[in-house]
């Protein structure tokens, strides 16, 4: 059982859930459409990684909600899922080799770890379901999930990528600037003879 301090939170957490899994599916109807076989594994990959993020949140939001109901089971139930996910998509990047493989293999690792650390606090709450550090760190394991959530469906419809890693690595490699054209013999026209 969910004590009532953490109640407003899931049930806020649960509404953003749904709208989220919503606008994810928006965004992939209105995504460019891939070309090739590569970029439609890279839709497929971003897709999945933030449909399960998302789906996380919802599944332990709503459960947190529903009175009576010990939050271990079902959390453990959606985090051995997420593992699975990544699990299965890892296998599928892995199996492309495709460029940034890597880099997307690193980031699914890091939500499979959070999908982990989510399964160690469900059995924590299985086992007693007033754990209240196991509760607080579910709720901040949602957190993080919609930020996993929104960010992949943010890559999904086309948008730049504006993590501040990106941006600080692109500043140094950034060429510098050309000089602005010579207003003077631009106004001039072409000389005549």
């Amino acid at each position: 059982m969910v004590p009532d301090t953490y109640t407003d939170f899931f049930v806020a957490s649960a509404g953003v859930a749904g709208a989220l899994v919503g606008l994810l599916f928006v965004a992939l109807s209105v995504a460019p459409q891939p070309k090739t076989a590569e970029q439609r594994l890279d839709v497929d990959a971003r897709a999945g990684v933030a449909f399960s993020a998302l789906t996380d949140a919802l599944v332990v939001s709503l459960f947190a909600v529903v009175p009576g109901v010990n939050l271990g089971v079902p959390t453990l139930v959606a985090g051995v899922a997420g593992v699975a996910s990544c699990i299965g998509l890892g296998v599928v990047l892995w199996q492309a080799r495709g460029p940034g493989r890597r880099r997307k293999l690193r980031l699914l690792g890091l939500q499979g770890l959070v999908f982990i650390y989510q399964i160690v606090a469900s059995v924590q709450l299985w086992q007693n379901q007033h754990d209240q550090m196991a509760i607080r760190t579910l709720a901040i394991l949602t957190v993080v999930l919609f930020l996993v959530g929104i960010a992949r469906a943010w890559q999904l419809i086309g948008a730049r990528d504006t993590s501040l890693l990106r941006t600080v690595r692109e500043a140094i490699h950034e060429r510098p600037p050309e000089p602005p054209p010579d207003l003077t013999t631009a106004q001039a026209g072409p000389e005549r003879i």
